[in-house]
């Protein structure tokens, strides 16, 4: 069975990113992207999961969540929750 993998030049795709500073702080960041275009970015899951769906209403395009070690998921676009982790 084939895994369903996003068009990275058409699809959105929200990327969840861990950076740790030099003290040792870790932040999150969801960046919303529209193909390679960087569209928008949020503190929070939430935030980025409702600006990816309303850029999915309007291009008619699937949004996938992609993490930085785990690779894509798709989200359910019914639900403000998303994807599985969050």
């Amino acid at each position: 069975m084939r895994t369903a993998v996003p068009d990275s030049s058409r699809d959105i795709i929200v990327k969840h990113v861990k950076r740790t500073d030099g003290a040792g702080l870790t932040t999150e960041q969801w960046q919303i992207f529209l193909g390679s275009e960087r569209r928008g970015s949020a503190e929070s899951p939430q935030g980025a999961f409702i600006f990816a769906r309303l850029l999915a209403d309007l291009v008619k395009r699937p949004v996938w969540m992609q993490h930085e070690a785990d690779g894509f998921e798709p989200l359910d676009l019914a639900s403000v929750r998303g994807c599985s982790c969050c």
